[in-house]
């Protein structure tokens, strides 16, 4: 642990506090700031009781100034923070109560001596002598560093941890002071906040019935689609599908079989594409499909593969089974040259009308110039 009768001080030692000063003349208004110069206070302190202490161990009189001894104990113990100091190996040298409490040692004098090891996990214990060991070898202070452990009783703990080298006066580097703050209760207000966007975002883009994507989002999904096809020479299909005498289920058996009816072939449509393509509810009993990547002489068997995966077997409700039929436009988009989206709906539109017309339970496929295909 260094030389005889040696002074032990941290990198921000004393001079922290002069840097402390020379901040107090500007705006400091990020918490990350804040916690920086809060971890230099504390380092300050810590080192500064470390370098009584150790100093005062070696000496045969009691020239140790047992007030400031008094004062800084009392600074460590008073912060809710954990601050402990430990040697070159890792071992505790000084802990506040916090840190026994965080660590379950039951007292000060049981926490001296000894390492992570006797109190965690050997992964966790690993991770920590690891961070610890980083910043003896390197000089670079670990700041603001999260730590995953458990609590006493098996809870899981998320501790921010700011770990910083502590040297002689020869600046030889003999352990380390660390910082840590229990932010548990952040975390967990960070992930109830997070759920919370990915909910309205899910809603803001989603039909609250069906849960496919909205009008809007299908739309936006179309816009990038078709932009990506032509950037990359790929093809793009569209499918636009209406359920066939939706008002005759919805009159006859009311809206919450409409509703049930709904749910059902929404889940059949996911259920016949792949993961990456693409399904939106464009409006009442109208679905739209967007086909990435898909082969443009493929459009109609593809389109024709989901239109039965929805008529195959009828539709389960509270007031019995319901079968039901779709007709369906398809575009290939590449075929139509650089046509915008709203190009591209109006063909499809165009088709799926074609398919009604004609008999429903149909696809359709719109092709430039030429008579549309058929599949019935």
């Amino acid at each position: 642990m260094g030389k005889a009768g040696a002074h032990f001080r941290t990198v921000p030692d004393c001079k922290a506090m002069t840097l402390l000063a020379q901040f107090g003349a500007f705006s400091v208004s990020s918490a990350a700031q804040w916690g920086f110069l809060l971890s230099l206070c504390l380092s300050a302190c810590a080192g500064a009781l470390a370098n009584r202490l150790l100093a005062g161990r070696r000496r045969t009189h009691s020239s140790v100034d047992a007030n400031e001894l008094t004062m800084l104990r009392a600074v460590l113990a008073s912060v809710p923070d954990c601050i402990y100091v430990k040697d070159a190996n890792s071992r505790f040298l000084l802990a506040n109560q916090s840190t026994v409490d965080a660590m379950s040692a039951g007292s000060i004098d049981d926490l001296l001596g000894k390492t992570d090891f006797d109190f965690y996990p050997s992964d966790l214990a690993e991770g920590f002598l690891a961070d610890e060991q980083e910043v003896i070898r390197t000089g670079i202070p670990l700041i603001g560093h999260d730590e995953a452990s458990r609590q006493p009783n098996g809870d899981a703990r998320c501790t921010l941890t700011t770990k910083v080298p502590l040297s002689d006066d020869a600046g030889n580097i003999v352990g380390i002071i660390g910082i840590g703050r229990d932010i548990t209760a952040l975390k967990r207000t960070e992930a109830a906040l997070h759920d919370a966007q990915e909910k309205l975002r899910f809603k803001a883009t989603h039909d609250s019935l069906t849960s496919l994507l909205n009008r809007e989002a299908i739309l936006d999904a179309l816009d990038r689609e078709l932009a990506r096809g032509a950037r990359e020479g790929g093809s793009t299909i569209l499918l636009l599908g209406d359920l066939d005498y939706f008002k005759n289920i919805n009159d006859v058996h009311g809206h919450l079989v409409g509703d049930q009816v709904l749910r059902e072939v929404a889940e059949r449509l996911v259920g016949a594409v792949r993961a990456y393509d693409y399904v939106g509810r464009y409006g009442g009993e109208e679905f739209l499909v967007i086909l990435s990547g898909c082969d443009k002489q493929d459009a109609l068997g593809r389109a024709d593969q989901i239109r039965k995966a929805i008529t195959a077997v009828p539709i389960p409700t509270v007031q019995g089974p319901i079968a039901v039929t779709i007709s369906m436009g398809v575009v290939a988009a590449q075929q139509w040259g650089h046509l915008p989206p709203e190009g591209i709906l109006r063909e499809a539109d165009a088709a799926l009308y074609e398919a009604k017309h004609e008999g429903r339970n149909r696809c359709k496929v719109a092709l430039p110039s030429t008579t549309p295909s058929v599949c019935a």
